[in-house]
């Protein structure tokens, strides 16, 4: 019976692997303030914290952000 609820296992933490993923990428990629004014209001697109965190590393993976 293990060996049935291996596979199962397998496939959920691939799942979270790529969620996290994706969570990651969209921060180092897109996120302009988005992500934190869901908790911070308004003054998170002016604070732009994961942009400023983040900016050389967008800038060498190639992506453009001003």
């Amino acid at each position: 019976m293990t060996h049935a609820q291996a596979p199962a296992k397998d496939r959920a933490m691939l799942i979270g692997a790529v969620l996290v993923g994706a969570l990651g990428l969209y921060v180092l990629a897109l996120d302009q303030g988005l992500l934190l004014s869901l908790f911070q209001g308004e003054i998170a697109f002016d604070m732009n914290l994961f942009h400023e965190v983040v900016h050389d590393a967008r800038h060498t993976a190639g992506f453009p952000c001003h």
